[in-house]
């Protein structure tokens, strides 16, 4: 393999294992997904910002469009809700150093610190309802780290990728 094939392998593996996206995804079995051809958004739970309502909106949309639904505003095939939560987990970083005995004495000392971290953590689920029999057919699950400094740029980014990783194994086989 060339130098410049595996720098580029590596890399794509360090950037994907240093992803904190969680996805899970559930389907009610025997469901003929081939039938929805449109699809119509409805308001589940928005985040409080409007900005992000719209960007998460327009990204869901561009992610199921990529799938070859089309978006109608009244009356599609599957109905689509989206939920929002935010949250924070806790993380808990201990660095330290120590030494070891000497000699025929066995006595050892160092120090650590612990220091606690709160991680600003976003979930969406998304609901997929069959409008005719008004049963949910498809529940998909993202979560992750948000970034309190990303531009709006990288927003818009970070949620087109998450809905395109949410509907990558949409529609189920």
């Amino acid at each position: 393999m060339k130098p410049i094939r595996l720098a580029t392998l590596a890399l794509a593996v360090a950037a994907f294992g240093c992803s904190t996206l969680e996805i899970s995804t559930d389907y009610a079995p025997g469901t003929d997904f081939s039938k929805y051809k449109t699809f119509s958004i409805k308001e589940g739970a928005q985040p409080k910002n409007a900005i992000a309502a719209e960007r998460a909106a327009n990204a869901l949309s561009a992610a199921l469009e990529a799938k070859g639904f089309k978006r109608v505003p009244e009356n599609g095939d599957l109905v689509v809700f989206a939920h929002f939560k935010g949250g924070k987990e806790t993380q808990l970083n201990t660095t330290g150093y120590g030494y070891g005995g000497w000699g025929g004495w066995r006595y050892g000392g160092g120090m650590q610190t612990t220091t606690v971290t709160e991680i600003p953590t976003g979930t969406i689920v998304v609901d997929l309802v069959d409008s005719k029999s008004n049963t949910a057919v498809w529940r998909g699950i993202a979560k992750d780290q948000v970034s309190m400094d990303a531009t709006p740029e990288e927003r818009t980014k970070k949620a087109n990728e998450v809905f395109a990783a949410l509907f990558e194994k949409f529609p189920p086989k």
